[in-house]
């Protein structure tokens, strides 16, 4: 029996080497790009948020649409994490703007400077401390709250990407089993211990060599109009109206959350790129689902920016581009435009 545990392990001996060893190499060694990089995957190391925490480099990435083909572009996309994992400069606790989001709110396809939170500061001249948690939702910040973590702040823009699904707000139970469970998962994180074992069990080695050897590659569909550009969904462009009414439904819980602490909330449609360049796909006519949502919203009184109508007006204008070619998101300059609509937005409130 001994002499048949030891061959095992002998012959195992250099697969779980090659596992163990992705411990110690950058998050980013089997990824391309930033935003799959630094994503808990494994369910049973401890942790607390998405992200792993305390991280800080430089990678380049390049799209999901068409990454190993001709129509590849590189993107610089250096990285930093704060203290519970979100991609901030630097943990604030008392923010004056807290923006909860999804990849684009994270920043997928953009260096750090170039990340909504960081440009509304800049455009700002730091009128505003401002910071942002994604991909989460709600119920984080709820969590958060409850726990001391961050105290209220007197903006909440919710941003959102219109393919996706707002979900319903999971209020967190602060009994003490539960402060108890956020503090175990806390220890985990001394010494990156829980990013450690997580790069380990999720496993991107075997990912990236079964990638190599298939020949993976970005499986976008390329616009018939223009060769270089790519989108990610063209066949889905008209949501149900029962999709649409509960997302509604959890936008209206948001506000009325936002108003049981005093705090001021802006909902933040991202457009899909085939609405934005429909005529590009080509399509005939421009997917009107934000459009409506807009007119519920207004009648509702939840506040929102109409980033749809801003895009458009935006390209009558100016032919640069507002997403990635090679991405489903949105560029740098797109987010810089939207970060300064933003700020006038919230000049005309009177807090």
């Amino acid at each position: 029996m001994k002499n048949f545990i030891l061959r095992t392990l002998l012959f195992l001996s250099p697969f779980l080497i090659i596992e163990i060893s992705q411990g110690f190499l950058p998050i980013y060694a089997f990824t391309h790009k930033f935003y799959e990089s630094p994503l808990y995957k494994s369910t049973v190391v401890p942790h607390n948020y998405p992200i792993y925490a305390n991280q800080k480099g430089k990678m380049t990435g390049f799209g999901d649409l068409c990454f190993n083909t001709k129509y590849e572009i590189p993107k610089d996309e250096s990285y930093i994490t704060d203290e519970l994992g979100f991609r901030n400069d630097r943990f604030i606790k008392n923010p004056d703007i807290l923006i909860i989001g999804d990849s684009y709110t994270m920043g997928a396809t953009l260096s750090q400077s170039q990340l909504l939170a960081n440009q509304i500061m800049k455009n700002s001249d730091y009128k505003y401390s401002v910071y942002g948690m994604a991909p989460t939702d709600f119920s984080a910040l709820d969590k958060m709250l409850k726990l001391n973590i961050i105290q209220k702040p007197k903006y909440i823009i919710y941003e959102r990407v219109e393919r996706g699904v707002i979900p319903k707000i999971e209020r967190f139970d602060n009994s003490f089993l539960n402060k108890l469970k956020y503090q175990y998962n806390n220890l985990w994180a001394l010494g990156d211990t829980n990013v450690f074992l997580d790069k380990i069990f999720r496993a991107y080695i075997n990912n990236f060599a079964k990638a190599k050897i298939t020949k993976s590659r970005g499986t976008g569909t390329q616009s018939k109009v223009e060769e270089k550009l790519f989108f990610y969904d063209t066949k889905h462009l008209k949501p149900s109206d029962e999709w649409m009414h509960i997302n509604i439904k959890s936008l209206e819980s948001y506000k009325k959350y936002c108003d049981s602490i005093g705090s001021k909330f802006l909902y933040l449609p991202m457009p899909n790129k085939e609405t934005v360049y429909f005529e590009k796909i080509p399509v005939n006519t421009q997917p009107d689902y934000l459009f409506k949502l807009g007119k519920i919203l207004n009648q509702n009184n939840i506040s929102y920016y109409p980033t749809i109508e801003f895009y458009n007006n935006f390209r009558k204008k100016d032919n640069r581009m507002l997403y990635q070619y090679d991405d489903s998101h949105w560029n740098a300059l797109a987010c810089e435009l939207i970060s300064k609509e933003i700020i006038k937005t919230l000049k005309n409130d009177n807090r």
